[in-house]
């Protein structure tokens, strides 16, 4: 693989896991000081923060999916079409991590609530995965692009 190849596929993995680590270490964290604050409710805390690292890890694996398919192509398409990879990459990659990271604030956020009022955490639950659903479809725009993008190669 061209050197290039290597380049756009580390870029469409990287930004969506950094994303995604910098919004699951938000979650892990306030979970933990939630926990802190309410120890009875460290069961459901960990469910919790056990679904939204889930929800937020997806960016990651969109930007997995475009790195191994731009992995995947020959090199003489790689070559001939550094610019269409570049932005199948930027397209995946830097919403995955803006995305990423916003996840992990709204969740982290819920947490947080859930620690300091553990009475409403069915209605904290609700609204962050629908808050998180919503936020998550630009990512899935991202990935829709990078792919279409590299369906025009023909490979």
């Amino acid at each position: 693989m061209e050197t290039l190849g290597l380049i756009w596929a580390g870029l469409a993995a990287g930004l969506g896991g950094i994303g995604a680590g910098i919004g699951e270490t938000l979650i892990a964290s306030a979970t933990m000081t939630s926990i802190l604050r309410n120890p009875d409710l460290k069961s459901k805390l960990m469910i919790f923060m056990i679904l939204f690292i889930a929800l937020d890890e997806t960016v990651a694996i969109y930007g997995l999916v475009v790195a191994l398919q731009i992995a995947g192509l020959p090199s003489d398409v790689i070559a001939a079409n550094s610019h269409t990879l570049i932005a199948a990459a930027l397209a995946v990659g830097l919403p995955g991590l803006a995305i990423g990271v916003g996840e992990g604030f709204v969740a982290r956020t819920a947490i947080d609530c859930i620690g300091k009022n553990g009475e409403l955490q069915s209605n904290y639950m609700v609204l962050t995965i629908l808050g998180m659903a919503l936020i998550e479809s630009a990512a899935i725009y991202g990935l829709v692009v990078a792919l279409n993008l590299l369906g025009t190669l023909g490979a």
